[in-house]
């Protein structure tokens, strides 16, 4: 899949450390379902993980994009966003 990610950080000009290329499809957790992104962005903590803020060298490379927007196996549309804790929300709410 195509995806953003650090392979090595750069504590001090973290966009250096931003490669965008093919890694491999993870596997979804029990419970979690998998998402088609259509959109994706890039926030301060995945500026904090380029710069390699508390993240071991052993969790490299790792994906970046904690908001996103896409779809699900079934069509539906889908938005994942790190406060978004209740299934049920609408979206009617100012975040």
């Amino acid at each position: 899949m195509l995806a953003a990610y650090v392979a090595k950080p750069a504590p001090d000009d973290p966009l250096s450390a931003l490669d965008v290329g093919d890694r491999p499809e993870p596997e979804p957790r029990e419970g979690w379902m998998t998402v088609t992104v259509k959109a994706a962005s890039l926030n301060h903590h995945d500026v904090f993980s380029l710069r390699g803020v508390g993240l071991p060298e052993d969790r490299m490379p790792m994906i970046l994009g904690c908001d996103a927007a896409g779809t699900d196996e079934n069509g539906n549309d889908v938005v994942v966003h790190a406060v978004i804790s209740d299934p049920t929300w609408t979206g009617d709410e100012t975040l």
